[in-house]
């Protein structure tokens, strides 16, 4: 019989259910606490792992199917790590290195650890503990609290490395921010569950306006899946009613409705990845998965930037955007430095308003100027304060709430999905709706200034990208891996070098 001395009981009275998963360096479960032995460990850990979800079947033991489940979390926080985050900073990092900067330290030095961590998450004997059973990780991370949890581990007293348990934290924490998606929000997951789909076939996230939805060919199996592919199915053949090719110029109009188009070079579309959903829950706080509010996102881009408030009006005009589903806190703009940019925008808005009218009459320039003043004023009032972005975006951009429906057959509760037969016969069908919100970020900017913003400097889409992936890392390999924000200053002047 092993004794264990245990320490007095605040132990008991403080323990992990204060302060934040992501910001832990290691576990102290209560469970375990009274965890004398393996076999009592591994009985514990399932006790953790119901609590969190999973079905025990009453007997303190994890059922295979659920095994295999947590198996399935683990192996996508591995994909997270070693196929999405790792390559994308190590190749940026190396890119910042070169340019020999007072940073040079750091990204050196970034470097070096994220070789350490890979080996020992690549490490045979760690992948080989973890793939036996998925509540390893749990008392691999609980072992410098509770060395006891692996006495007996196939008759010997294994004692964890401290980059065991620190790696097995980690894993913990990545799966916490994947599990999260399901948890906190079906919505969110039912758009991640989507875009799992779209990449297992080949199918870009960032080129989804010209995916064919009213033929797409194979559809996703899971249901989730399927709600999210109506729903964004929806919108864009709402939007693209109003949407042309002018073969004579070559380019996209958008149709007011009232007489005014508005020339469009092109409409960007792209569904946010779980892997960046994973990556926003991670950067700074947890628990915002219902708070992921550009799903989809779509831009765009316009020929001339004084086009844009008129854009935005033929927008309301066709129903897209509505007083009550637009986020009135996320509008805001970047477009326009000074009330005065705005003159020539606002005149355009309002002469096409009186085009609406039947009017042709003059713009009175101190009316002009008072309302792009009263412009100015209204959508830089909710300018976001985002550490990880750039106020070099240059976008005119708003969240909303598009309301739809989704129709199922009645009786077997089939997803009717637009672009298959029985979409184009559910009028005669019988059915049941339900009403269901996508949620989405709409962007508009003039061509100059996207390309300018979106593809140079810190503003660069992969600089931004790269702040918020550092600091994931900096919370779940906390007191491993550590590029401190107090260095951004510094990392932003260095991207505006290495994206110039």
């Amino acid at each position: 019989m092993i004794k264990t001395k245990y320490s007095s009981s605040g132990q008991e009275l403080y323990h992990e259910i204060f302060g934040s998963i992501l910001e832990r360096t290691e576990m102290t479960p209560y469970l375990l606490l009274q965890a004398t032995n393996y076999e009592a460990a591994l009985r514990q850990a399932a006790r953790m792992m119901g609590n969190r979800g999973f079905d025990t079947s009453d007997s303190n033991e994890l059922n295979e199917s659920e095994k295999k489940r947590a198996q399935q979390y683990i192996a996508q926080a591995y994909s997270y790590c070693f196929d999405f985050m790792f390559p994308f900073l190590k190749k940026q990092l190396e890119g910042l290195k070169a340019l020999n900067t007072k940073n040079q330290y750091l990204y050196t030095n970034s470097l070096q650890v994220m070789e350490e961590i890979e080996a020992i998450l690549r490490g045979q004997e760690f992948r080989e503990i973890v793939a036996e059973d998925p509540r390893h990780l749990f008392l691999l991370a609980s072992s410098k609290k509770y060395p006891h949890v692996f006495y007996g581990y196939k008759g010997q007293n294994l004692n964890v490395t401290p980059g065991w348990q620190r790696m097995a934290c980690s894993i913990l924490k990545v799966a916490h921010l994947i599990k999260s998606i399901e948890e906190e929000s079906q919505d969110v997951n039912d758009f991640a569950q989507l875009g799992l789909f779209f990449e297992s076939k080949g199918q870009s996230l960032h080129d989804i306006f010209n995916y064919d939805w009213e033929n797409p060919g194979e559809l996703p199996e899971s249901e989730a899946a399927q709600r999210a592919f109506v729903k964004i199915s929806a919108f864009f053949h709402k939007l693209k009613e109003f949407v042309k090719y002018n073969v004579e110029q070559k380019i996209l109009t958008f149709n007011s409705g009232d007489g005014v188009e508005v020339d469009i070079v092109e409409i960007k579309a792209r569904l946010k990845s779980p892997e960046s959903m994973f990556t926003k829950l991670g950067k700074n706080l947890e628990g915002e998965a219902y708070n992921i509010r550009d799903l989809l996102a779509i831009t765009f881009i316009l020929k001339k930037r004084d086009d844009t408030l008129k854009l935005f009006h033929a927008l309301q005009k066709r129903g897209v955007i509505l007083q009550e589903n637009t986020i009135s806190q996320s509008i805001t703009q970047t477009l326009f430095d000074l009330p005065e940019d705005m003159t020539d925008a606002v005149g355009s808005l309002m002469a096409s308003l009186s085009m609406g009218k039947g009017k042709d009459a003059p713009n009175d320039k101190d009316e002009v100027s008072a309302n792009a003043n009263n412009f100015y004023n209204a959508l830089g009032v909710n300018t976001a304060n985002n550490p990880y972005s750039s106020l070099g975006h240059k976008k005119f951009q708003c969240k909303i709430n598009f309301f739809l429906p989704i129709h199922r057959i009645a009786g077997t509760g089939k997803i009717i999905i637009p672009g298959t037969a029985e979409y184009k016969m559910r009028g005669r069908l019988n059915i049941k709706t339900e009403q269901h919100t996508l949620a989405l970020e709409l962007r508009i900017s003039d061509e100059k200034s996207w390309q300018r913003s979106e593809y140079s400097g810190e503003s660069h889409h992969n600089a931004y990208k790269f702040r918020q992936l550092i600091s994931v890392m900096n919370r779940v390999f906390k007191n491993i891996f550590n590029l401190p924000e107090k260095s951004f200053s510094q990392v932003r002047s260095d991207q505006d070098i290495l994206f110039s």
